[in-house]
C-alpha cells in the first residue's frame, strides 16, 4: 500500500504542478516568462495621454509574449484580433516603454515587414538584447505592446504588460 500511495502522491504532484505552470503568467522555459494579455483600442493614448482610438473597445484582440533573456529573444503570437469594418489589417507591432496612459518609444520591434497575413497567428521569435528583456521582466507595468495599422498608425489597439 505504501508503493502505491507514493506512486499516487507523485501523480497528484506532477498535475499540481502541470496545472500551477498553465494558468500563470510565469514559465520556466530557459529563463523566460509569459504574457498573455487582452488588447483593446481604448488604451491606445498619445504622449500628451489623450486617447487616439475612437472605436475603444471595439478593437480588440490577445496577444500572447514569451520574453526569453537567456535565448536573446521575444516571441509572440496574436491570438484574436476583431477591427471596426472595413479596417487595414495591422502592419506593425512593437513593446514601448511608458506607464498606462501614454505612449513611449518602442524597446522592441515584434513585426513591420514581415506583418503577418491573416490573425491568428502563428508564435514568431525576434531578437532582442538580453538586457532590455531583463528590464522588462523586472518592471512590466512600465512597458505596454501595441499593434500598428493604416487607420491608426499610432496603435489600434494596446496592452500594459502586468
Amino acid at each position: 500500500m505504501k508503493g502505491r500511495a507514493r506512486v499516487i502522491g507523485a501523480a497528484i504532484a506532477a498535475t499540481l504542478l502541470g496545472s500551477a505552470l498553465l494558468s500563470g503568467t510565469t514559465v520556466a522555459d530557459n529563463g523566460g516568462k509569459t504574457f498573455r494579455l487582452a488588447m483593446s483600442g481604448a488604451n491606445e493614448f498619445n504622449a500628451a495621454g489623450a486617447p487616439i482610438n475612437p472605436h475603444g473597445d471595439a478593437d480588440r484582440g490577445s496577444i500572447t509574449l514569451r520574453l526569453n533573456p537567456g535565448q536573446e529573444e521575444v516571441c509572440w503570437s496574436v491570438d484574436e484580433l476583431t477591427l471596426t469594418a472595413d479596417e487595414a489589417l495591422p502592419h506593425a507591432a512593437h513593446i514601448h516603454l511608458a506607464p498606462a496612459g501614454v505612449a513611449g518609444p518602442v524597446v522592441v520591434d515584434l513585426f513591420g515587414a514581415n506583418a503577418p497575413a491573416s490573425y491568428p497567428t502563428a508564435t514568431t521569435c525576434v531578437s532582442a538584447p538580453r538586457e532590455g528583456i531583463l528590464a522588462i521582466i523586472r518592471d512590466p507595468a512600465a512597458y505596454y505592446v501595441n499593434l500598428h495599422n493604416a487607420q491608426h498608425p499610432a496603435g489600434v489597439v494596446r496592452a500594459q504588460l502586468k
